[in-house]
């Protein structure tokens, strides 16, 4: 047997094993594995066991760490924050953000999936990193969620929902610290009344901005 050969039948034994698995499902599997113990601590052991896969498998399939982490923050996105921050579409600020904090809360207290926000760990991790793609992955989702928190205000400002002289920055940089707060806190299931209070008055915040009855 020849190289090119023996190249063909690496290639097609790998195609074979990737073939072997749920390629969504385990992507899943990677994602709660970083959730649950963080960038760092997520070691490939911690992925194999996860995956029930073994390293060569994983690297194959989804490269190295770094990779399989930006797939998970991608998911992530795709199934949390982006039905989290869908619910801003409500016309009406108030009920919009009741249920932003009620789905919020929904997420940190799932006894089904890790604790606490893969966006905060990340955050907290890999954020003031000074380079490289991860971090700044992480740096423009969390800009991405404040951009979208000040895009529902200003369209609720243009709407005459809530009043003119607002501050919609101002407005949700108070909202982005609070959901970051809760984020940290969720970590713990010690902290869940604490959670659930602050979810619950959260949404009173915006009545002081309202715009008055005409």
């Amino acid at each position: 047997m020849n190289d090119q050969s023996r190249t063909i039948l690496n290639e097609r034994s790998k195609k074979m094993r990737a073939a072997s698995f749920d390629r969504e499902e385990t992507i899943e599997k990677i994602m709660n594995a970083f959730w649950e113990h963080g960038y760092e601590a997520t070691s490939i052991q911690v992925l194999e066991a996860a995956t029930g896969l073994k390293r060569q498998s994983l690297y194959n399939a989804f490269g190295n760490k770094d990779a399989m982490f930006e797939l998970a923050s991608n998911r992530y996105d795709m199934a949390v924050s982006r039905k989290l921050f869908a619910t801003l579409d409500h016309a009406d600020p108030v009920i919009a953000l009741r249920e932003f904090f009620a789905a919020q809360l929904a997420v940190l207290v799932d006894a089904d999936q890790p604790a606490g926000c893969f966006v905060a760990g990340g955050q907290q991790e890999l954020a003031n990193r000074s380079e490289g793609q991860l971090s700044e992955q992480m740096r423009a989702m969390i800009e991405e969620q404040h951009d979208q928190l000040v895009a529902a205000f200003e369209r609720w400002k243009a709407d005459g929902k809530i009043a003119d002289e607002t501050d919609t920055h101002a407005l949700s940089a108070i909202v982005m610290a609070l959901v970051r707060g809760q984020a940290v806190l969720g970590r713990s299931s010690l902290s869940y009344p604490i959670i659930e209070q602050s979810a619950a008055l959260a949404p009173g915040l915006i009545e002081r901005y309202l715009a008055a009855p005409t």
